[in-house]
């Protein structure tokens, strides 16, 4: 009798699953899964700041700043106002004083808002704007320099060597009017009295006096007061 031969090849059914799962491992392997991305997590619900150059803010030095005190309204009589009420003063207007050598143009002196505004007299006498006109009762009060800007002796330089009972004559738009000297004194520049108005009628000169070099500055002023002859 004859048995059978056991073959050395496999059989077609392990060969066919073999097939099938190499190329289903292949197709894994060419298409890889897709991980899909967490939807995004809302983390504000305000809008984004539009981007923009960064704001630099000033710290102040010093304490806040207050509110503007108001500037009171200048009296009807000062500054620009008192130049509508300034006299008119003719061209033929003068100051005469024979013992001192001086005879002078007079002009108006303004006030700048402060003061008088002298630096433009040269050798002009300046009458102080909103004291009184020779037409007028009270106080006339005249001022002119003692030593020029360039150095020069001023208009008021020997007014120093005026005397009691000394004669000054002012003269104007054709009049005459003569004084006599009853005071000589000198004061401070802060002392304002000189200028006041008076009752009575009364001319009175100012100029500066008492210079010092190292101040660079007249320490006293020279008053000359005189009253009209009858």
């Amino acid at each position: 009798m004859y048995g059978r031969r056991r073959s050395s090849r496999p059989p077609f059914f392990l060969l066919l699953v073999g097939v099938i799962v190499a190329a289903v491992i292949f197709v894994i392997l060419d298409n890889p899964p897709q991980l899909q991305e967490p939807a995004p997590t809302a983390v504000s619900e305000r809008p984004e700041a539009t981007a923009g150059p960064t704001e630099v803010i000033q710290v102040p030095e010093g304490p806040p700043p207050t509110d503007p005190v108001p500037t009171p309204a200048p009296p009807s009589n000062s500054g620009s106002n008192l130049a509508a009420l300034a006299p008119v003063i003719p061209e033929d207007t003068a100051l005469f004083i024979p013992s001192a050598g001086i005879y002078a143009r007079v002009v108006q002196a303004y006030l700048d808002g402060r003061s008088w505004d002298v630096s433009r007299l040269g050798n002009n006498v300046g009458h102080l704007q909103g004291t009184a006109w020779f037409t007028q009762p009270g106080n006339v009060v005249l001022s002119g320099h003692v030593e020029l800007g360039d150095g020069r002796q001023g208009v008021f330089a020997n007014l120093d060597d005026l005397q009691v009972d000394d004669i000054i004559v002012l003269t104007s738009n054709g009049v005459e009017r003569r004084y006599i000297i009853t005071e000589i004194t000198t004061t401070t520049p802060d002392d304002l009295s000189p200028v006041m108005p008076t009752s009575s009628d009364r001319l009175t000169l100012i100029t500066c006096d008492t210079y010092d070099f190292w101040q660079d500055a007249y320490l006293e002023r020279i008053i000359i007061v005189a009253e009209p002859l009858a």
